[in-house]
């Protein structure tokens, strides 16, 4: 077995977080390390204007933002940028889900790689990602981007809790805090200190998103606004929580805070 594995991935930025999991558990079964070229500028199709990289999977700013979180693994050897056009050759192509797997709508995001490469066997249940420092626990995180909502979840309960912060752009902070003008906007200049914040919460609250993908992975305790006609992220290891109605949101806010 070699020293090291070659990937490459074309992200989005949660699916890239995602595949944490089959990188993991194959580094430990076989003593090696990552070495994860990232292409920039793969068109995703999406028509959406909301999503935040536009219509290609990986840009160079989430390139940048998602790179010293990656570095920062211990079973990650180096984070390389390909840029449009560029190739490399690997030994496992990221993206052959999205070739081979006909419904990414449905599932578990976090097997998909697992469908494409029997080789990888990811236990979801284990931690994949690793903070080097823990800033404490009094505050609950809250994320909510402006895709994959349930438009009928009314953040407003949270008014009632102090020391809530929201991690996310300007507009979606403007977006969300219509619902609550207490909250306060942690912004974060990479990934690594989103999941810095993140791991140091006591609750972590957010959709389907690249942040929830951290909490996720970090196995903290979190709740999950899950998006009903693409469920496709199902929490599995420590303490969480999914909701699709109101009455659920505020039941598991009581039964954790």
């Amino acid at each position: 077995m070699s020293k090291y594995i070659k990937v490459n991935h074309s992200g989005n930025a949660g699916d890239l977080i995602y595949s944490l999991s089959s990188l993991f558990q194959y580094c430990e079964e076989n003593k090696c390390k990552v070495v994860y070229y990232i292409k920039i500028g793969v068109p995703s199709g999406f028509t959406d204007e909301t999503h935040p990289v536009g219509n290609v999977m990986m840009n160079d700013a989430m390139f940048d933002f998602l790179a010293p979180l990656l570095k920062a693994q211990p079973y990650i050897h180096e984070v390389i940028k390909l840029n449009k056009g560029e190739n490399m050759v690997v030994d496992y192509d990221l993206d052959l889900f999205r070739k081979e797997y006909k419904n990414l709508s449905a599932g578990n995001i976090q097997n998909w790689i697992a469908n494409a490469y029997h080789e990888f066997r990811p236990n979801l249940s284990k931690q994949c990602l690793f903070i080097p420092e823990n800033i404490g626990n009094n505050y609950i995180i809250v994320n909510r981007t402006t895709r994959y909502n349930n438009f009928f979840i009314d953040y407003t309960v949270l008014e009632k809790y102090e020391n809530v912060y929201f991690v996310g752009t300007d507009k979606e902070f403007k977006r969300f805090s219509i619902h609550n003008d207490k909250i306060q906007h942690l912004k974060v200049s990479n990934a690594l200190e989103m999941a810095i914040a993140i791991n140091g919460c006591k609750l972590f609250i957010g959709g389907q998103s690249l942040a929830f993908s951290i909490a996720e992975q970090l196995k903290i305790k979190r709740v999950l606004e899950q998006y009903v006609y693409a469920p496709n992220v199902i929490p599995q290891g420590g303490e969480w929580y999914t909701f699709h109605t109101n009455e659920q949101f505020k039941t598991i806010l009581n039964k954790t805070l």
